[in-house]
């Protein structure tokens, strides 16, 4: 990870990821739910080059707790389906919705 905007991404869901973990909820949540849904709204458009590679799997199923974002299709949007990982992640996290 050489390259800095990829550890600003990276640092950048680290961050996201402590404010879904927090048990608080306010303008920080409503922030990184829209960040999210338009992260799955430029994939589906058919985006090249997704910043979602930097989002760690663990978030997955802090990110299904709210209620704009648990959907199948956030899931499948915001996993890496193509590892068995993302797959697993994926397949757990939209069992439980």
């Amino acid at each position: 990870m050489r390259d800095p905007l990829n550890r600003v991404l990276a640092n950048l869901f680290l961050l996201i990821s402590s404010i879904l973990g927090s048990k608080t909820a306010g303008p920080h949540t409503q922030f990184v739910q829209s960040f999210m849904e338009e992260c799955v709204e430029c994939l589906e458009q058919g985006s090249r080059g997704s910043i979602l590679q930097f989002m760690p799997f663990t978030m997955v199923s802090e990110l299904v707790k709210l209620p704009a974002l648990a959907k199948p299709r956030v899931v499948l949007g915001i996993t890496d389906l193509t590892l068995p990982l993302g797959r697993r992640v994926a397949a757990k996290a939209i069992s439980a919705l």
